[in-house]
Order: structure tokens, then C-alpha cells, then sequence
């Protein structure tokens, strides 16, 4: 689906890109990622498909800003016997590998 804009076409990849980091720049993660799930759910895309995959790269995103604005990274543990958890920058480097991965596949196709 498209729609027309003043300065052209968009697509609905755009516009669900554009929502989603308006979103974030807003501090609104939740509702970034509830976009996100939406057209996940909307598409039925599977992790083979470069957009499902960057789809789920934009969820990874929005739990990892959710996390750096709550500075939960700083706070010590308290126990040994939490459940242990990705570290901020370990879920950052997985976001970008993925990230690089759509890249590779998609550059592909055109070469």
C-alpha cells in the first residue's frame, strides 16, 4: 500500500519507519515496539525475509533504548542468584549485526 504525499509516494515501510522513530525520539519505546509487533503480526513475514528480520531488529532496538534511558546498566547486582541478563552493549551488537545482515541480503539481490 502506498500513499501520496507532498513530496511523492511513500511507502508503508516508510511510514511505519517514520512512526516508529518518532516514536523513539520521544521517549516512547513501548509504543515503538507496539508498532513494530503490529505490523509483524500484519505482514506474517518470517525471520528469513530481510524485513521480518529488521522488523525484529526495531523490537531488539526499542527494549535496548528502554533499557539505556532507565540506566538500569549502572545499577549493581544485588545477588548471584538473579537471572542473568544481556548486557546493554552485548544487546547493541546484536542489533547491529542483524542490522548488517539485512544489509548483506538485501544488497545482494541487486548486485
Amino acid at each position: 500500500m502506498t500513499t501520496i504525499s507532498s513530496s511523492g509516494v511513500t511507502s508503508r515501510e516508510e511510514v511505519l519507519l517514520h512512526s516508529y522513530f518518532t516514536f523513539l525520539a520521544n521517549f516512547s519505546q513501548d509504543r515503538a515496539r507496539e508498532v513494530v509487533e503490529r505490523e509483524k503480526e500484519v505482514c506474517r513475514c518470517g525471520p528469513i525475509n530481510p524485513w521480518g528480520q529488521l522488523l525484529g531488529a526495531l523490537v531488539q532496538l526499542a527494549g535496548a533504548e528502554k533499557q539505556y534511558l532507565a540506566l538500569s546498566f549502572l545499577q549493581p547486582r544485588s545477588s548471584v542468584f538473579l537471572r542473568k541478563e544481556q548486557s546493554l552493549k552485548t544487546m547493541y551488537q546484536n542489533i547491529h549485526h542483524d542490522c548488517k545482515q539485512v544489509m548483506e541480503t538485501e544488497s545482494g539481490k541487486w548486485v
